[in-house]
């Protein structure tokens, strides 16, 4: 096990949540096995049989990551039964029930608050949004035969940066929350034109602010979202790409009918949740406890917790002393 390395550990704080604590069971959200390399390489022993962990899925997960957790899983001799993978599209399923791991369809961008979006009704500026880093997987160039155009750009995590189309307007400062919602809403369609990435929040935050999707076809997830109504999916060139928001820009569509579509397949997926959630409570006498309330009680946006990996390690060594 010493000369194993996972193709990528997450830096110093993980993802991380402690969801539930019982004195029967235990229940942790995570995201990624290969991230939590660090601490479930010192810990694997002390998780007990009644610690369970939902495994959200960030980046896409490929065949070859998927058998990289399954030589972690068997190196750690860690339980698969005690992990259940929330899986962004039917083709991580597919990749990870071949290994023998369990788990359903649960995007993790039914995490994303719906009430920190919505339309706004306002007047729009551009035939097309970006909401993207500038990296050379957004593949912004896609996009150079749209004229009117914005490209939101957030912080590029230490990539190189990439060209972008030179008529797009680009915001002048690292926007916030508040200043992209209304960035999208001055749009007629959002843009998504990497080949392959995770889920994409960007691309359910202009579901939920009431604007289609221009996509290219990409692995990850995001386009488990899209439907004839509130997507088109464009081949990779300039011209598919520009052609798709001439679509949306003469045949708008309604932003109310496009947020319902989100929010009512994001509840299909909370309900998911909440009932296997439920289902390790009562196997584990805890049945008194209501999992669609106490799920929504603690719901937050994206469902994610950072904590450091001491804190981490003692949480489990610390269980293990005081059995």
């Amino acid at each position: 096990m010493s000369d194993f390395k996972p193709s990528f550990t997450w830096p110093a704080s993980v993802p991380f949540r402690l969801f539930y604590e019982s004195g029967n069971v235990r229940v942790f959200i995570i995201e990624n096995v290969q991230h939590n390399w660090n601490w479930l390489s010192e810990c694997a022993e002390d998780i007990r049989p009644t610690d369970y962990f939902f495994v959200l899925g960030g980046w896409y997960q490929s065949e070859g990551f998927a058998s990289e957790a399954n030589q972690i899983f068997s190196l750690l001799n860690l339980r698969k039964q005690n992990f259940f993978m929330m899986y962004n599209s039917p083709q991580e399923q597919k990749n990870f029930e071949r290994y023998g791991f369990t788990g359903e369809i649960l995007n993790q961008n039914a995490w994303l608050k719906e009430k920190q979006f919505g339309a706004t009704g306002a007047a729009k500026k551009f035939d097309a949004v970006y909401v993207g880093r500038r990296s050379a997987f957004k593949r912004h160039m896609l996009a150079e035969k749209v004229q009117s155009l914005a490209i939101i750009a957030g912080d590029n995590h230490g990539n190189a940066i990439s060209p972008v189309p030179e008529q797009a307007w680009l915001n002048p400062h690292k926007f916030t929350q508040a200043e992209v919602h209304k960035t999208l809403n001055e749009s007629r369609c959002g843009l998504l034109l990497s080949a392959m990435e995770g889920a994409c929040f960007a691309s359910s935050e202009y579901l939920l602010s009431g604007i289609p999707v221009v996509s290219t076809p990409s692995l990850g997830g995001r386009d488990v979202w899209y439907n004839d109504y509130n997507a088109i999916i464009a081949e990779p060139n300039p011209d598919a790409v520009a052609a798709a928001v001439e679509t949306f820009v003469a045949n708008p569509r309604d932003p109310e009918k496009i947020i319902k579509m989100h929010i009512d397949q994001a509840e299909v997926y909370r309900k998911r949740f909440a009932k296997v959630f439920g289902d390790i409570l009562k196997r584990h006498g805890d049945g008194d406890v209501d999992a669609h309330l106490y799920f929504r009680q603690n719901f937050t946006p994206k469902m994610r917790a950072g904590m450091w990996h001491d804190d981490i390690v003692a949480l489990f060594k610390g269980a293990r002393k005081a059995s």
